[in-house]
């Protein structure tokens, strides 16, 4: 879940890259972006968006499984 702490402008991040990426790094939480107070972009630590992206593959996968089990279920 992004924290409302986590919303910047692109203007402020442009501003201040330095210090925004060290806080990425260090919390591993995503910072979300404004241009014009509409949210647009995400930066994140790359290891934390590696994990994210494994994460999201293994419960795709689990899915896949499940629903291979219940039709094999349903045809048996």
């Amino acid at each position: 879940m992004i924290n409302l702490e986590q919303i910047h402008s692109l203007t402020d991040f442009k501003r201040n890259v330095k210090q925004f990426l060290e806080r990425i790094k260090a919390t591993k939480s995503p910072l979300v972006l404004t241009v014009n107070g509409k949210a647009e972009v995400v930066v994140q630590d790359a290891s934390a968006f590696q994990e994210m992206i494994d994460r999201l593959e293994r419960a795709e996968e689990e899915l896949r499984q499940l629903k291979l089990e219940a039709l094999q279920r349903d045809i048996a």
